[in-house]
């Protein structure tokens, strides 16, 4: 009898201690759960590590694809012979050229300066682009009292030839091209463009000219008669040319107002339409 209720006192015993651990590791439980110091990233760590290396991922891949520069050909590689030439909005760079036969059939002699302070007889623009510029250097006389000079505006294919050698044989081709286009890419062929110049630079096509008044009021002023300052400062990477601040380029009024409010360059416009 002795021996049979000894038995039955140890498995009280154990029940009542098995009884117990439950009662505690409950109470440790909810405890834990109602005071917030649960964690539940310790509960499947590994499934947390995997997601939250998942989602640095996919933000580096997302932050690749918007910082990678859109691939574009560079100069002179893939170029296309423009089939609109006598368009006002007519794009030559150094990707787009024009026919080596190509000549606007309105070329006229605009009533303006040239170097030396004479009349017009040698630059040559198409007969809408003339008519702005005169436009241009008047305004600029009796609205600021500044004289302006035209240089050099239509040239041939075969001018743009020679033009180009020579540049090449005095300062290697690389140089050469910063500052001068191959035949059929030079803008000058179009009759739309024209390098102007002043006194203030002796004539000469000097980036100083963009730092006197000329060359300040015809940045500021040039798009109310159609004309952009064609290569900006700070864009070469992007034109293929210095900056050159006596380069203008006759669009249209509208277009080059756009450009100018905008601080574009005429590709950047173009692509927009």
């Amino acid at each position: 009898m002795k021996w049979t209720q000894l038995i039955q006192k140890k498995v009280k015993l154990k029940f009542i201690v098995g009884l117990l651990l439950m009662v505690s590791v409950f109470s440790i439980s909810n405890y834990l759960t109602i005071s917030g110091k649960s964690d539940p990233v310790l509960l499947d760590e590994p499934l947390a590590v995997e997601h939250e290396q998942r989602q640095e991922l996919e933000e580096n891949e997302n932050q690749s694809i918007v910082s990678e520069p859109e691939d574009k050909p560079g100069f002179y590689e893939n170029v296309v012979t423009v089939a609109n030439g006598d368009a006002t909005l007519v794009l030559v760079n150094k990707n787009y050229a024009l026919d080596p036969s190509y000549e606007p059939s309105d070329l006229v002699l605009p009533n303006v300066l040239t170097v030396g302070g004479n009349r017009n007889q040698t630059v040559y623009l198409r007969e809408e682009a003339a008519f702005y510029l005169e436009q241009l250097f008047m305004a600029a006389h009796e609205e600021a009292g500044l004289e302006f000079l035209a240089r050099s505006g239509y040239r041939s294919y075969d001018t743009q030839v020679a033009l180009y050698q020579r540049y090449v044989s005095e300062n290697g081709q690389e140089a050469a091209d910063r500052f001068s286009a191959r035949a059929g890419h030079s803008e000058h062929q179009t009759g739309l463009a024209i390098d102007v110049t002043a006194d203030s630079v002796g004539g000469d096509l000097s980036i100083l000219f963009g730092e006197t008044p000329e060359g300040i009021w015809l940045k500021e002023n040039a798009h109310r008669f159609g004309y952009i300052i064609r290569y900006l400062e700070g864009r070469e990477s992007e034109t293929g040319y210095q900056y050159e601040p006596w380069h203008i380029r006759y669009v249209g009024i509208e277009a080059a107002t756009e450009i100018y409010e905008n601080g574009w360059i005429l590709e950047q416009y173009l692509e927009g339409q």
